[in-house]
């Protein structure tokens, strides 16, 4: 009997530390008022409601809707008890603010109810902590997802990079050959145009027996240069 006491000495001194944001209520349960506590959280109702699921969840207790709470019913709890106990919770409010409302009350009349009105402003308290891991995990999680997906578009976007410098550098093969062909055309136009040169001053110096010949080598330099200059033409819209 000592160390129960004792007990709920210490689970008082732990309420009154650290249960700034917990308040004591009665919530009608059947036809009793039953002691509750009621935590209030700058959280969104959702947030909040998940994460208590997965806790009750992780101490492994089954709820079921009871007198419009999520009740434990009958369940061994050994946070709160050791002997069974109806355990009941609530999440109202909305994405700003909530309240987080739990009643316990032992089937065993000889429970010591101090003791665990105690530990439930414990869970409480212990759940606000709960409720930052989770919600860091939560973001942490999202934060790895967000990263996986940079990371495969950083690769995607390398391996086309790769691909179009690749096609680059084809095409510039390409330009580099089709002006160096220009070059050598070029030089044909004016290899052309100094013999239409020499042609002109051959027809000046020409006596009239040899005007026909020379006036047969300027037409066939005439048509070199045009053939020379429809080729150039040719290569360089292909250059561009």
């Amino acid at each position: 009997m000592k160390r129960l006491f004792a007990f709920a000495i210490a689970a008082m001194m732990v309420v009154g530390l650290y249960a700034q944001n917990i308040d004591e209520t009665t919530v009608r349960i059947g036809n009793l008022n039953a002691p509750a506590y009621v935590l209030t959280l700058q959280k969104d109702k959702k947030v909040v409601q998940k994460a208590l699921d997965q806790r009750l969840k992780d101490a492994k207790l089954k709820t079921k809707k009871s007198e419009g709470f999520d009740a434990c019913l009958g369940t061994v709890f050994q946070e709160i008890a050791l002997s069974p106990i109806n355990f009941y919770t609530k999440v109202d409010g909305n994405s700003k603010e909530c309240t987080l409302t739990v009643c316990a009350m032992s089937n065993d009349l000889s429970a010591n109810q101090q003791v665990i009105n105690s530990n439930v402003v414990f869970f409480l308290n212990n759940f606000t902590q709960y409720l930052e891991k989770r919600e860091a995990a939560e973001q942490l999680a999202v934060a790895q997802e967000a990263l996986e997906k940079a990371q495969k578009e950083q690769k995607a976007a390398t391996s086309e990079l790769t691909k179009l410098e690749k096609v680059a550098e084809k095409n510039r093969k390409k330009i580099d050959d089709l002006q160096n062909r220009i070059k050598k055309w070029q030089q044909s136009i004016n290899d052309a145009e100094a013999d239409i040169r020499k042609y002109n001053s051959d027809i000046e110096k020409a006596t009239n027996g040899k005007l026909p010949d020379a006036q047969k080598r300027v037409e066939k330099a005439n048509k070199a240069v045009n053939e020379a200059q429809t080729t150039v033409e040719k290569w360089q819209k292909l250059a561009r």
